[in-house]
């Protein structure tokens, strides 16, 4: 008798579709039998298994693992017998041995009684591409370390992908060990934007990005300027809330006539005035609109129907914030009386002094556009774009989540206007030079919380970006939190550990049925351990991580302090920091 094939671990059973049933055979000792050195867990839920069929080789996924019971009917088929260990797998594809070619599909079933493998690590390299020039590798297979595991890049960035996983998985990690890739694996020109709420890329990119901060000072800062929002946005970032319709009226009306003002004499726009609104994304004095506003809630006059008659007793300042103060009003309807508008806007106006004032929000008054010279737009979204480093890290932490927000809404807003206006083939962005956009905490900004401006933006580029070469990368630990919508335009999907079951649930639904197996894993994953499945993948796959290096800032505190000498912590620098006085470090 010839000798038995040593990769040979049992026989097919039950075939029903794509869902195959293996006997495993009575002499395989364990689930992880041993060739040339290397364990092969085929016990292990995403191990792959092949099935000759003649001229190809069919490839499984294993989903489901048991021994039928000596005792009661519980079988995965009535063709397993009692005591019978059993793989349950999922066919997903075939290898032409004469071609050595991996293809997704299969072209015939198997038979009963045909023998089952294991796959060696020569036959998973024919079914996983190599790092090369147009694949970016992640990790390696969970269970095969040796075997790389890449996607397709171009797949990967304009067909948007997802990363979810709960906080502590490894997500903050393997985002940050993806975007070394491109960085480390000669894509030198990319144009990788990561919106980062937390600071928490800076540490693992610097180097090899440009890094820009919403509270660094000079060429590092973030600017975002707040001219480009639409009037009641402004409102809502300066005073928190957009007031009631009087004052946001009010306000709207302003802005739009601050707004024709600028292009009235500005000689780098060619708009006519009659056509700008208040919401047209040009300059325009916000430091006006705030004292004019103050002061039609404030005046009081000798005669009530006459504004020459104010009762002023110090001029304001708009340029350094200083309001215009009145006489008090008389009692019993003696002079001087209330104008108008007196108090009609509430503390609105005090609001948005305060904000214009907060050194938090400074990042939102550059740059200001000046009437002679060159469109601000321009240089702002190159920034964005940070030149000639593939990836550009802006970091919103440490501002107040409202201005923060609408920033964000404004940052996706314009890269989406101005990829969908480059012409194709020209030094732009867009379709001649696709964009990634890796938005961190995506469920902020696509559900149904967020911010208007922000919520647009982000659910426009995830159902057009494609088109326009922009590609959205969404972060998130809670995938539940994301519509539908959003998760369906991802053309790739990778889930590390989810605890949350509705969470589980949101992913499962996501996931192709054929892989319900690794599906199942989700909440018992390692850190660092995760299923990917879609278009730039040639089959899903658990995998592992490659670990970033240098690492991201996205560790747990140590309690080592605790253990040194008591001492009083030195809060001064933070406080400082806090009120804008100088830049905050790591020091």
């Amino acid at each position: 008798m010839p000798d038995r094939d040593p990769t040979h671990i049992g026989k097919v059973r039950h075939v029903l579709g794509s869902t195959v049933t293996i006997a495993l055979d009575n002499d395989l000792a364990g689930t992880a039998p041993i060739f040339k050195g290397h364990l092969h867990p085929i016990g292990q839920i995403g191990s792959l298994v092949r099935i000759p069929q003649g001229i190809v080789d069919l490839i499984a996924s294993v989903d489901l693992v048991g021994i039928a019971e000596l005792t009661g009917p519980v079988k995965p088929s009535e063709s397993i017998q009692r005591d019978e260990r059993w793989l349950q797998v999922q066919l997903l594809g075939e290898i032409d041995l004469g071609t050595g070619r991996f293809q997704r599909g299969v072209g015939s079933y198997p038979g009963l009684d045909d023998p089952v493998h294991f796959a060696t690590a020569e036959q998973l390299r024919a079914v996983f591409p190599s790092p090369n020039t147009k694949n970016l590798q992640l990790g390696r297979l969970a269970a095969a370390e040796e075997i790389p595991i890449c996607v397709d890049a171009s797949l990967f960035v304009v067909r948007h992908a997802a990363i979810v996983g709960s906080t502590g998985s490894g997500k903050t990690s393997a985002v940050a060990s993806l975007l070394q890739g491109f960085v480390n694996g000669g894509w030198n020109a990319a144009n990788i934007i990561v919106i980062d709420p937390h600071g928490e890329y800076s540490q693992a990119l610097s180097g090899h990005a440009s890094i820009r901060s919403v509270l660094a000072k000079d060429n590092h800062q973030l600017r975002i300027p707040y001219w480009a929002l639409p009037a009641i946005e402004i409102l809502r970032a300066f005073a928190g809330s957009t007031g009631g319709a009087t004052i946001s009226n009010r306000f709207s009306e302003l802005v739009a006539e601050g707004r024709r003002k600028f292009v009235e004499s500005a000689n780098w726009l060619d708009l006519a005035p009659t056509s700008v609104t208040a919401d047209t994304p040009v300059p325009f004095d916000i430091r006006e609109v705030w004292h004019q506003l103050d002061m039609e809630n404030n005046e009081t006059r000798t005669i009530k129907g006459d504004p020459t008659t104010a009762c002023i007793t110090s001029d304001g300042d708009p340029k350094s914030l200083q309001p215009t103060t009145f006489e008090p009003y008389g009692p019993g309807g003696q002079s001087p009386h209330k104008s108008p508008d007196y108090g009609a806007y509430g503390t609105t106006p005090e609001l948005l002094r305060l904000g214009l004032l907060d050194p938090q929000l400074q990042f939102f008054l550059e740059p200001e556009g000046k009437p002679k010279g060159t469109d601000p737009l321009v240089d702002v979204v190159q920034e964005w774009l940070g030149g000639t480093e593939p990836v550009s890290v802006l970091d919103f932490s440490g501002v107040p989540a409202i201005a923060s927000d609408l920033a964000i809404g404004v940052v996706l807003n314009l890269i989406f206007e101005v990829s969908l206006r480059c012409d194709y083939g020209g030094p732009g962005i867009g379709r001649p030079n696709p964009v990634l956009i890796v938005l961190e905490e995506a469920h902020r900004y696509l559900g149904e919380s967020a911010n208007a401006i922000t919520r647009d933006s982000a659910n426009r580029i995830a159902r057009e970006g494609r088109k326009y070469g922009i590609g959205l990368l969404l972060v998130t630990q809670r995938p539940a939190e994301l519509p539908d919508t959003a998760l369906a335009q991802c053309g790739t999907l990778v889930s590390l550990r989810l605890s949350n079951s509705e969470d589980q649930g949101t992913i499962r639904a996501a996931l192709p049925d054929t892989i319900s197996g690794l599906a199942a894993v989700l909440p018992s994953l390692r850190t660092g351990e995760g299923v990917i499945s879609g278009e730039s993948i040639i089959l899903p796959a658990r995998i592992l991580f490659d670990l970033p290096n240098p690492k991201p800032k996205a560790d747990d505190p140590s309690l080592d302090p605790w253990r040194q000498q008591p001492e009083i912590p030195n809060i001064k620098p933070a406080i400082k920091a806090w009120r804008g006085t100088y830049e905050a470090t790591d020091d």
